[in-house]
Protein backbone atom coordinates (compact mmCIF):
# COMPACT_ATOMS: atom_id res chain seq x y z
CA UNK A 1 0.00 0.00 0.00
CA UNK A 2 1.44 3.53 -0.97
CA UNK A 3 0.75 6.44 1.36
CA UNK A 4 1.20 10.11 0.11
CA UNK A 5 1.11 13.55 1.87
CA UNK A 6 -2.07 15.03 2.78
CA UNK A 7 -3.47 11.53 3.14
CA UNK A 8 -4.66 10.18 6.86
CA UNK A 9 -3.35 6.62 8.26
CA UNK A 10 -4.55 4.64 11.13
CA UNK A 11 -1.74 3.35 12.93
CA UNK A 12 -1.45 2.06 16.80
CA UNK A 13 -4.16 2.76 19.26
CA UNK A 14 -5.29 5.08 22.31
CA UNK A 15 -7.64 6.00 24.74
CA UNK A 16 -9.61 8.88 23.00
CA UNK A 17 -12.85 9.11 23.37
CA UNK A 18 -14.79 9.38 26.92
CA UNK A 19 -13.42 6.14 28.82
CA UNK A 20 -10.20 4.40 28.40
CA UNK A 21 -10.89 2.45 25.68
CA UNK A 22 -8.34 2.37 22.97
CA UNK A 23 -8.84 3.35 19.42
CA UNK A 24 -7.16 3.46 16.54
CA UNK A 25 -5.21 6.39 15.94
CA UNK A 26 -5.03 8.87 12.86
CA UNK A 27 -1.91 9.90 12.01
CA UNK A 28 -1.33 12.91 9.17
CA UNK A 29 1.05 12.16 6.90
CA UNK A 30 3.61 15.26 6.36
CA UNK A 31 5.95 13.96 3.74
CA UNK A 32 6.95 10.21 2.47
CA UNK A 33 10.60 9.04 1.38
CA UNK A 34 10.75 5.54 -0.22
CA UNK A 35 9.12 3.56 2.37
CA UNK A 36 9.09 5.79 5.14
CA UNK A 37 6.44 7.78 6.17
CA UNK A 38 6.50 11.24 8.47
CA UNK A 39 3.55 11.42 10.53
CA UNK A 40 2.01 13.67 13.12
CA UNK A 41 -1.41 12.63 15.01
CA UNK A 42 -4.22 14.07 13.74
CA UNK A 43 -6.00 15.04 16.90
CA UNK A 44 -3.93 15.96 20.34
CA UNK A 45 -3.96 12.82 22.00
CA UNK A 46 -2.75 13.56 25.54
CA UNK A 47 -2.55 16.51 27.89
CA UNK A 48 0.77 16.70 29.40
CA UNK A 49 3.50 19.73 30.51
CA UNK A 50 6.56 20.25 28.69
CA UNK A 51 8.51 19.81 31.74
CA UNK A 52 7.43 20.32 35.60
CA UNK A 53 9.53 23.52 35.76
CA UNK A 54 13.06 25.46 35.50
CA UNK A 55 15.20 25.54 32.80
CA UNK A 56 14.97 22.64 29.82
CA UNK A 57 15.86 21.46 26.56
CA UNK A 58 14.25 18.89 24.25
CA UNK A 59 16.68 16.31 25.07
CA UNK A 60 15.88 16.17 29.18
CA UNK A 61 12.42 17.14 29.12
CA UNK A 62 9.29 15.10 30.94
CA UNK A 63 7.36 14.97 27.72
CA UNK A 64 10.03 13.55 25.24
CA UNK A 65 10.64 11.13 28.15
CA UNK A 66 6.92 9.93 28.25
CA UNK A 67 6.43 10.00 25.02
CA UNK A 68 9.48 7.20 24.37
CA UNK A 69 8.73 5.77 27.47
CA UNK A 70 4.84 5.41 28.33
CA UNK A 71 3.07 6.97 25.19
CA UNK A 72 5.15 4.25 22.70
CA UNK A 73 4.85 1.34 25.17
CA UNK A 74 1.04 1.81 25.57
CA UNK A 75 -0.22 2.88 21.46
CA UNK A 76 2.12 0.31 19.96
CA UNK A 77 2.87 -3.62 19.97
CA UNK A 78 6.23 -4.71 19.97
CA UNK A 79 5.82 -5.37 16.20
CA UNK A 80 4.50 -1.76 15.83
CA UNK A 81 7.39 0.05 17.74
CA UNK A 82 9.49 -2.40 15.60
CA UNK A 83 8.43 -0.53 12.64
CA UNK A 84 8.62 3.31 14.02
CA UNK A 85 12.42 4.16 13.05
CA UNK A 86 14.99 5.78 15.42
CA UNK A 87 14.96 9.76 13.95
CA UNK A 88 17.82 11.70 14.26
CA UNK A 89 16.43 14.95 15.68
CA UNK A 90 17.43 17.89 15.14
CA UNK A 91 17.33 20.84 17.72
CA UNK A 92 17.62 23.89 16.65
CA UNK A 93 18.22 27.03 18.92
CA UNK A 94 15.22 29.41 18.82
CA UNK A 95 15.86 31.59 15.53
CA UNK A 96 14.19 34.76 16.88
CA UNK A 97 15.51 34.69 20.47
CA UNK A 98 18.55 32.79 19.88
CA UNK A 99 17.58 30.03 23.00
CA UNK A 100 19.83 26.95 22.97
CA UNK A 101 17.73 23.70 21.38
CA UNK A 102 20.14 21.65 23.25
CA UNK A 103 21.97 18.60 21.80
CA UNK A 104 20.80 16.33 18.56
CA UNK A 105 18.19 13.28 20.18
CA UNK A 106 17.95 10.05 18.69
CA UNK A 107 13.80 9.77 19.28
CA UNK A 108 11.16 6.92 18.12
CA UNK A 109 8.43 9.13 19.01
CA UNK A 110 8.98 13.21 19.39
CA UNK A 111 6.77 16.78 18.60
CA UNK A 112 7.72 18.91 15.67
CA UNK A 113 10.08 21.56 15.81
CA UNK A 114 9.34 25.36 14.78
CA UNK A 115 10.78 24.24 11.57
CA UNK A 116 9.01 21.61 10.89
CA UNK A 117 5.61 23.40 11.66
CA UNK A 118 6.13 26.27 9.44
CA UNK A 119 7.49 23.48 6.75
CA UNK A 120 4.37 20.99 6.69
CA UNK A 121 1.88 23.59 7.39
CA UNK A 122 1.64 26.00 4.71
CA UNK A 123 -1.63 28.01 5.97
CA UNK A 124 -2.56 28.20 9.78
CA UNK A 125 -5.72 26.82 9.40
CA UNK A 126 -3.87 23.79 8.39
CA UNK A 127 -1.86 23.53 11.88
CA UNK A 128 -5.10 23.99 14.11
CA UNK A 129 -5.53 21.21 15.92
CA UNK A 130 -8.84 19.77 17.94
CA UNK A 131 -7.80 17.45 21.15
CA UNK A 132 -9.89 14.21 21.26
CA UNK A 133 -12.18 14.11 24.45
CA UNK A 134 -10.05 11.75 26.13
CA UNK A 135 -6.97 14.82 26.08
CA UNK A 136 -9.65 17.25 27.08
CA UNK A 137 -10.79 15.05 29.70
CA UNK A 138 -6.96 15.49 30.98
CA UNK A 139 -7.01 19.00 31.19
CA UNK A 140 -6.21 20.03 27.27
CA UNK A 141 -8.11 23.35 26.88
CA UNK A 142 -10.16 24.28 23.74
CA UNK A 143 -11.47 27.11 22.14
CA UNK A 144 -15.11 27.49 22.32
CA UNK A 145 -15.55 28.53 19.18
CA UNK A 146 -13.74 26.25 17.05
CA UNK A 147 -12.63 23.51 19.49
CA UNK A 148 -8.97 23.88 18.84
CA UNK A 149 -6.28 23.36 21.20
CA UNK A 150 -2.63 24.54 22.12
CA UNK A 151 -0.08 22.08 20.84
CA UNK A 152 3.80 22.15 22.13
CA UNK A 153 6.35 22.11 19.59
CA UNK A 154 10.01 20.56 20.75
CA UNK A 155 12.08 24.10 20.17
CA UNK A 156 12.77 26.20 23.00
CA UNK A 157 11.14 29.61 23.38
CA UNK A 158 12.50 32.71 24.50
CA UNK A 159 13.88 31.22 27.78
CA UNK A 160 15.03 28.10 28.20
CA UNK A 161 11.95 28.35 30.71
CA UNK A 162 10.00 28.57 27.61
CA UNK A 163 8.75 26.08 25.12
CA UNK A 164 7.44 26.61 21.45
CA UNK A 165 3.66 26.17 20.35
CA UNK A 166 0.86 26.55 18.30
CA UNK A 167 -1.86 28.58 19.37
CA UNK A 168 -5.77 27.97 18.88
CA UNK A 169 -5.49 29.61 15.87
CA UNK A 170 -2.86 27.61 13.94
CA UNK A 171 -0.56 30.32 14.45
CA UNK A 172 2.98 29.30 15.65
CA UNK A 173 4.53 30.72 19.15
CA UNK A 174 8.59 31.31 18.94
CA UNK A 175 7.90 33.30 22.42
CA UNK A 176 6.97 29.65 23.66
CA UNK A 177 4.86 29.35 26.80
CA UNK A 178 6.09 28.54 30.10
CA UNK A 179 7.43 24.66 30.40
CA UNK A 180 4.89 24.03 33.26
CA UNK A 181 1.75 25.09 31.76
CA UNK A 182 -0.37 22.21 32.25
CA UNK A 183 -2.91 22.64 29.37
CA UNK A 184 -1.21 22.00 26.28
CA UNK A 185 -1.94 19.17 24.37
CA UNK A 186 0.54 17.04 22.64
CA UNK A 187 0.46 15.98 18.94
CA UNK A 188 3.07 12.66 18.62
CA UNK A 189 4.86 12.60 15.70
CA UNK A 190 7.35 9.31 14.24
CA UNK A 191 8.68 8.17 10.98
CA UNK A 192 7.26 5.11 10.00
CA UNK A 193 8.54 2.68 8.42
CA UNK A 194 5.70 1.63 5.83
CA UNK A 195 6.54 -1.06 3.81
CA UNK A 196 8.73 -3.12 6.91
Amino acid sequence: MQVKAGEYVKFGSYPQNNGSAREPIEWLVLEVNGDEAFLVSRYGLECKQYHSGGSITWEDCDLRRWLNNDFLKEAFSPEEQSRIKLSDVVNDNNRQYGTSGGRYTLDRVFCLSLAEAEQYFLDESESQCRPASYARNQGAWADDGTGCCYWWLRSPGSSQGHAAYVDTDGAVYPFGDFVNIDYHAVRPALRLIWNL
